[in-house]
């Protein structure tokens, strides 16, 4: 690796550790490298030699340089999708140890303006949001708002009528009390973590909340808003 380059885009985001979708990383995929210094921008076979600024940082990650979390997903803007680009900056922003903040987030839209993928990168901007899970929960999340529905709140307590915690839930609709859940991996993985959820779904519809639980087989997206609409109204 020459001196002053660093991983970057695709193979940055592996490392990093994004919750890209698997058609994005194909096992015969380039490296994506980039450097400030003319000298190591010719070609290479395997590897996708980019521009580096002066100004941008490089972090270590596992002994290698790499691009920041923050930077790497402003350039990934030039290569993926709109809703790609929205459960990763979700996962920037996750509930549980997070990399950055909605502020730093729309600081380095800022200084990403003017360059490929920029438009796409403030689109997926104003849909990020804090405090999710799973790339799963942020792709049900948009469901429902490209249909037009309300947008719900995202990991917050589930409520019984006195006040008391039930868990946390990952769609919340709390005046209407409903609750879209997505059910992920550890339902198939973790037995205790599906026994606890199960009983604790089953005290949510006790304390009078209606649940909808969409799983791994639910690919129609319009059933889906269909059955989160109908909830909506029955609860208004």
């Amino acid at each position: 690796m020459p001196e002053g380059a660093a991983f970057s885009h695709l193979t940055a985001a592996v490392i990093h550790a994004f919750p890209l979708r698997t058609a994005r990383i194909p096992a015969d995929r380039p490296l994506d490298v980039t450097t400030y210094a003319d000298s190591a921008r010719r070609r290479r076979v395997g590897v996708t030699v980019h521009p580096l600024p002066r100004d941008e940082r490089r972090v270590i990650v596992d002994r290698l340089h790499v691009t920041p979390p923050v930077d790497t997903w402003c350039a990934l803007s030039a290569v993926l999708t709109v809703d790609e680009l929205v459960e990763i900056g979700d996962h920037l922003m996750r509930r549980q140890s997070p990399d950055a903040t909605l502020d730093q987030l729309h600081e380095a839209v800022r200084r990403y303006a003017g360059r490929h993928g920029a438009k796409r990168l403030r689109q997926a901007a104003e849909l990020v949001r804090a405090r999710t899970d799973s790339r799963r929960e942020t792709w049900l999340r948009l469901v429902l708002h490209r249909a037009g529905l309300p947008e719900p709140e995202i990991n917050v307590s589930v409520r019984d009528a006195e006040g008391r915690h039930i868990k946390l839930g990952d769609l919340v609709y709390e005046r209407e009390r409903v609750l879209v859940e997505y059910d992920g991996e550890q339902h198939r993985t973790d037995s205790m973590q599906y026994h606890k959820d199960t009983r604790d779904l089953e005290r949510a519809v006790a304390a009078g909340w209606a649940v909808i639980r969409v799983g791994r087989l639910d690919r129609d997206e319009r059933a889906i808003v269909r059955r989160v609409r109908s909830a909506l109204h029955r609860r208004a």
